[in-house]
């Protein structure tokens, strides 16, 4: 070989030499663990096996609460638990406490809910026909193997300055010794915690121009208001879109609901009133021509979601929110089409009882989603009412047991009366306390059966 190759072939081996160096022999390792990867590498997180345990329930919360200032000059913070049992055996609900958690502070006790309080608030998750049977038939003490609960909870405070960071639910059950035996006492215990929505209410004008109205179906009754029991199941996802929802009937000095006829909707005060917007927004969606129904006589559920609700209105107000107005007299609301700004305080249509509705109501629901169902309810207070008093007696005197909160002895034949689907949010109040006075109100929500006055 001659000195010229001897010297290109040397050459060339130390270029190799340097590609490798300077590539950190990539050829041997597809790992190239320069300082900052190694810093990467050794920040792992701790394991906590040590200390987690194996649970017979997994549990949850739908959606973080926030709170809200309602007229009975509390608080509220409402939300809901899921528990799924998670083995082959029964197990009883025992107890569920809340605990608030602000910063480093010790929990403070809020809530305990034991035994019949318990079960009162607790339902399995599918759908229940609350019309069909009375509430303590499909509250539950108990899941089977694989059912899974709702809890629907209500935790009021005095104050916003008491309203914690956090929530710390707890779970205690009970079941066969099995379950103990193989993952331990502590086992029986589960917890799970919620961040608050520390966020201000939605503040709302008012959705109907003047009048006396009574909240017949609302938060936070649990076991008198169907609204905050409703679960709907939307293309295989489930959604709480009623949590605060209202119906409002107009009523009068002397507690009627109508004059005259009861099955003529033109009887009912509320019949025709002016529904407002409460706040700017633009018209994300209409449902016309929905025929008004005979007081008594709503649809059969189910029906559609296109039509279910009637004649409705939903504005967008902005930031995502909607709000929904429905059951409207058939052409109130011809005016309006998709995509048309409205203003606050202008007209939408009038009060009806179309869709699933058995006597002249609004509807009025605040949600997450341009939709009936396919939403979340979302809180809100009304920004200026009297409070004007409370329905105090919703014992039912006509002997059905329905759980309806239709009372309609001495208006229709009881034999017609059960027969009907009975969807009406009440016909004959009795046991009403009126204030001596109308107290004013700014920036709270109405509660179920109680009666206010909007400003004209």
């Amino acid at each position: 070989m001659s000195k010229l190759s001897k010297s290109l072939t040397v050459f060339a081996v130390l270029i190799l030499m340097g590609l490798a160096i300077t590539f950190g022999f990539s050829g041997c390792s597809n790992t190239n663990n320069s300082i900052g990867q190694i810093d990467d590498l050794l920040n792992f997180e701790p394991s906590p096996d040590d200390i987690n345990e194996l649970k017979p329930l997994i549990i949850g919360v739908v959606k973080e609460p926030q709170p809200f200032r309602a007229n009975d000059e509390l608080v509220h913070l409402v939300y809901e638990i899921q528990i799924e049992n998670f083995t082959t055996e029964t197990v009883d609900l025992k107890k569920l406490s809340v605990f608030g958690v602000t910063g480093d502070e010790a929990p403070v006790p809020l809530q305990v809910l034991e035994g019949g309080d318990f079960m009162i608030r607790t339902l399995l998750l599918q759908y229940h026909p609350f019309k069909k049977a009375p509430l303590d038939e499909v509250t539950v003490d108990q899941l089977g193997p694989g059912q899974t609960g709702v809890v629907f909870l209500d935790v009021t405070l005095s104050n916003f300055e008491l309203v914690p960071d956090r929530l710390i639910n707890v779970v205690e059950i009970d079941g066969p010794p099995i379950i103990a035996q193989i993952l331990g006492e502590s086992a029986l215990t589960v917890s799970t915690d919620i961040d608050v929505n520390t966020e201000k209410a939605l503040v709302l004008g008012q959705p109907i121009k003047g009048g006396r109205w009574i909240n017949l179906n609302g938060c936070c009754d649990f076991a008198n208001s169907a609204h905050r029991r409703v679960i709907r199941s939307v293309d295989g996802k489930e959604f709480f879109p009623e949590r605060y929802s209202i119906d409002i009937l107009e009523v009068d000095e002397e507690n009627n609901l109508f004059v005259g006829d009861a099955n003529d909707n033109n009887s009912w005060l509320g019949y025709g009133a002016e529904l407002i917007a409460v706040a700017d927004g633009v018209v994300s969606r209409v449902v016309k021509g929905v025929p008004d129904n005979k007081p008594g006589e709503s649809p059969p559920f189910p029906i559609s979601l296109s039509d279910g609700a009637g004649n409705i209105v939903i504005l967008h107000i902005g930031n995502g929110i909607y709000v929904l107005y429905a059951h409207l007299i058939p052409g109130s609301n011809d005016h309006l089409e998709v995509g048309d700004f409205v203003a606050k305080g202008e007209m939408l249509g009038l009060l009806g009882n179309t869709g699933q509705s058995g006597a002249p109501h609004l509807h009025f629901q605040v949600m997450d989603g341009n939709s009936i169902a396919e939403a979340e309810g979302v809180t809100f207070e009304f920004e200026e009412f009297d409070d004007l008093g409370r329905l105090l007696d919703v014992a039912e005197e006509d002997g059905d047991n329905e759980g309806d909160g239709l009372d309609l002895d001495d208006v229709i034949d009881p034999d017609a009366e059960e027969e009907m689907e009975q969807n009406s949010p009440g016909i004959i109040l009795t046991g009403v306390e009126l204030f001596p006075e109308p107290q004013p109100r700014t920036n709270e929500h109405q509660l179920q059966f109680t009666i206010i006055g909007f400003p004209e």
